[in-house]
C-alpha cells in the first residue's frame, strides 16, 4: 500500500469536496479536469496524480459518502443493537439519504449494474447470516441471485424517492422497502 504525506491526502481530500460542491450546480457529464483544477488552484499533473479522470473521481467520492453512511450505521447498530433490516435501522439509513439528497440523486441515476460489491459486503454479511443459518444448503451463488434482487429493488425504490425529491415520509418508505424484500429474505429476517 502507497504511504502519502499530509499534503498529498489535503490535495485528495479537498479535489473531493470540490467535486462534491461542483455537482450542486453542475451534472457530473459537464464537469471537467480543466475546471476543477481551476476551482482548486492546481495543475492538471497535480489532479491525476490523484484521480485516472472526472469520473474516478465522482467514484472515490461516492465510495467516501458510503463509507460514512456505514461507519455511522454500525455506530448505530451497535449502541442500539439493530440490524439492518429493522425499522430503526432503515429509518436511519433513509434519513442519512434525504440529508444528503442532491447527491445521492446523482449516484442513483448512473446506477446501472448490480450487484453494487464495492463497501457493500457488511451489507451482504448482515443480509445472508440468518438465512445460512436457517437453510444452510442455500448456495452462496443462489444467495448472490437474492442480493441482487434485494439491492436492485432496493436501489430503484431511492431512485424512485429521489426523482420525487423525497416527499415521501420515511417512516413510509421504511414498510414498502420492508415489504418488498424478496420472500427469503424478509421470511429470515421477519417470519
Amino acid at each position: 500500500m502507497i504511504k502519502h504525506n499530509k499534503n498529498w491526502k489535503k490535495t485528495h481530500q479537498r479535489l473531493q469536496n470540490i467535486m462534491y460542491a461542483e455537482l450542486k450546480n453542475l451534472p457530473p457529464e459537464k464537469i471537467t479536469v480543466s475546471h476543477l483544477c481551476q476551482v482548486g488552484q492546481i495543475n492538471r499533473s497535480t489532479f491525476y496524480a490523484h484521480y485516472l479522470d472526472v469520473f474516478d473521481l465522482l467514484e472515490q467520492t461516492e465510495q467516501e459518502k458510503r463509507q460514512a453512511l456505514m461507519v455511522g450505521f454500525r455506530e448505530e447498530v451497535n449502541h442500539k443493537k439493530m440490524s439492518f433490516l429493522d425499522s430503526k435501522s432503515l429509518l436511519q439509513f433513509l434519513i442519512f439519504i434525504r440529508e444528503n439528497g442532491w447527491f445521492y440523486k446523482i449516484i442513483l441515476q448512473t446506477r446501472q449494474r448490480f450487484p453494487v460489491s464495492e463497501g457493500f459486503d457488511e451489507l451482504n454479511q448482515l443480509l445472508f447470516n440468518h438465512i445460512k443459518v436457517q437453510q444452510p444448503e442455500i448456495s452462496d451463488d443462489d444467495l448472490m441471485y437474492f442480493f441482487v434482487a434485494f439491492q436492485s429493488s432496493f436501489t430503484m425504490i431511492l431512485r424512485h424517492w429521489s426523482e420525487e425529491d423525497y416527499q415521501k415520509d420515511p417512516e413510509e418508505l421504511v414498510n414498502i422497502i420492508i415489504n418488498s424484500l424478496p420472500k427469503i429474505i424478509f421470511d429470515s429476517h421477519f417470519g
